[in-house]
């Protein structure tokens, strides 16, 4: 039986640090996955900037749980070079934030190239896994739009031909190309290492809190209790309420059937959602885990 552990992308809740652990600390989640901070993202950070952050989160009591990071979210036709320095920033603020964690994606690929690219998204991700292997980093990958990994097929693809290669299983992210998400769930479990909790309706086109859609949340949950007795961090990503840095994550026209006042409002109702699905599936809070 798994031992979940609730993390969250808490730049949707505020753009400051201080914001963000507020944000965190209202809402009883020990951990975040930090991708901006003060309009900055994560990997652009000075050295210095990164251990205040660091020194911040300690004294609020706050871990990193993996490290948001874009990389992998570029044309496969760019050079690889300049988006290698990138990835030796981001292995550095991994360490610097203490996470052994890093989220990734697998390029923008045309979708009716992907046989054509494979090989070279196959190999640049194998420079990156073994510089990250080198670092002692294990490197997760997110499905997300317009990248090679979009679709379970690929997802799969990608986890038979890479061991070393992580999974992040986002339903919504399925659900809103088209995708079965128990079918992605599926395809993820073997390399399977954390869960993005937002929920999605395809028809239209909607991201709405986890339990309200689409995208088999309990289902997978169950199916990931059932599959591991380690703790897994379900990271809290609500897309809820339009926030400044959207526009550089996706393109998705947000929708959904509630309104709030603010970015806050909107975490917490996406947070209490996941709590709430927990619950009805029989989980307590124990601790810093939810088990059954």
């Amino acid at each position: 039986m798994a031992k979940f552990i609730l993390s969250a992308f808490a730049d949707e809740a505020g753009k400051s640090l201080a914001s963000q652990i507020a944000a965190l600390q209202r809402n009883g989640i020990g951990y975040i996955e930090p991708r901006a901070i003060d309009k900055k993202g994560v990997i652009t950070l000075s050295e210095d900037e990164l251990k205040e952050v660091r020194r911040t989160l300690d004294d609020g009591g706050i871990r990193v749980s993996s490290l948001g990071s874009p990389i992998g979210k570029y044309p496969i036709d760019e050079p690889l070079a300049p988006h290698l320095e990138d990835f030796r920033r981001a292995l550095q603020a991994a360490h610097i934030l203490g996470t052994n964690l890093i989220r990734m994606f697998s390029f923008f690929v045309p979708q009716e190239r992907l046989k054509e690219c494979r090989s070279e998204v196959m190999e640049r991700l194998s420079v990156m896994l073994d510089m990250a292997k080198a670092e002692g980093i294990t490197l997760c990958h997110e499905n997300e739009s317009k990248i090679y990994g979009q679709m379970p097929g690929e997802v799969a693809d990608l986890f038979r031909t890479l061991p070393d290669l992580a999974g992040i299983f986002d339903p919504a992210n399925y659900r809103m190309n088209g995708a079965d998400a128990a079918q992605g769930i599926d395809v993820t479990l073997p390399s399977f290492r954390y869960m993005h909790v937002k929920d999605a309706i395809f028809d239209e086109q909607a991201i709405v809190p986890a339990g309200e859609g689409e995208g088999k949340i309990a289902e997978a949950i169950g199916k990931i209790d059932r599959h591991t007795d380690n703790a897994v961090f379900l990271s809290v990503e609500p897309h809820l309420h339009v926030f400044s840095a959207y526009s550089s994550i996706d393109d998705h026209e947000l929708k959904g059937r509630h309104v709030f006042k603010n970015s806050d409002e909107s975490f917490d109702f996406a947070v209490n959602a996941l709590k709430n699905l927990l619950r009805q599936e029989g989980y307590t809070e124990n601790g810093p885990f939810w088990v059954k």
